[in-house]
């Protein structure tokens, strides 16, 4: 992917940035990643592409090992679950590999269980669902 300038950046709209965002985190280049998000931010996206922004950013942070940076916007991205596909089962085990990776083997457990049970209640709830779907047809 070729690097663009920051004129061109400010031109692209927030989803298509998510997108240009997410080809660096692929490519490893986390610190243009970081300045795509940050100008994802100062357009005020609508809620689930700044919650996916906030994972994403918080991706890129931990792979620098700026934790406390990841852990911002983790939480952030956390804050705006409702939004997020997953609703923050992907933000949670973030948040556990930090922790994790900063020693913290407390803290980890905790949002490696908190993930699990969002994922077994997200489960659950589709499994409803279709259960539903298929009874009506």
């Amino acid at each position: 992917m070729e690097e663009r300038e920051a004129g061109e950046l400010e031109e692209e709209t927030a989803e298509d940035l998510l997108i240009t965002g997410g080809e660096y985190l692929a490519e490893e280049k986390y610190e243009e990643a970081i300045e795509v998000y940050k100008e994802i931010v100062k357009k005020n996206p609508i809620r689930p592409t700044l919650a996916k922004t906030c994972n994403n950013c918080g991706v890129a942070y931990a792979s620098l090992e700026q934790y406390e940076m990841a852990i911002g916007f983790f939480n952030a991205a956390l804050n705006l679950s409702d939004y997020l596909l997953d609703e923050g089962i992907s933000a949670c085990y973030n948040l556990g590999n930090v922790y994790k990776n900063m020693g913290d083997a407390e803290k980890a457990e905790e949002y490696f269980k908190r993930g699990e049970m969002i994922k077994q209640e997200y489960k659950r709830r589709n499994e409803e669902a279709q259960g539903i779907l298929s009874s009506e047809m």
